[in-house]
């Protein structure tokens, strides 16, 4: 194989390689929030009691996670951390928050109104269907104007 063809091959590959990666992870994400929808079918009102810094390294990629507290159908007093966070943060303590958790695991719960999971869900499935279509594009016009 000549080095144009090499590079190509490599090139094309690496950037299709990441891109399939992505959307395995956005696939991933989704089928995670459908499972947490069909299990997490009980109601309730929570609020939240505090706002939690969690860092990621540096301050521009950290993010702020809401503490929510709920009573569950049988009287149990939940409080726990939200997985999702935002920077700048989107809740503020004393929010009230509306929250669908799973009646036989009551500390697993989501947050209806909260479409973080999703915004990051669809921004990995972008990024990795642009990996692709550039992988591809680029290896192509390399390949005809090499």
């Amino acid at each position: 194989m000549s080095d144009k063809g090499l590079f190509i091959l490599i090139f094309t590959g690496v950037w299709v390689l990441l891109g399939i990666i992505f959307l395995i992870i956005a696939i991933s994400m989704y089928f995670v929030q459908k499972k947490k929808t069909e299990v997490c079918t009980a109601k309730t009102i929570g609020t939240v009691t505090d706002v939690v810094h969690r860092s990621a390294g540096r301050p521009r990629y950290s993010s702020w996670h809401p503490v929510i507290q709920y009573t569950t159908m049988t009287g149990e007093m939940i409080k726990k951390v939200s997985a999702y966070g935002t920077n700048p943060p989107k809740y503020s303590a004393g929010d009230t928050v509306h929250i669908h958790y799973n009646p036989k695991k009551t500390d697993e719960f989501y947050l209806p109104d909260d479409k973080v999971g999703k915004i990051v869900r669809i921004v990995f499935m972008w990024v990795g269907i642009g990996m692709i279509f550039i992988g591809v594009l680029v290896g192509t016009l390399v390949g005809f104007l090499w």
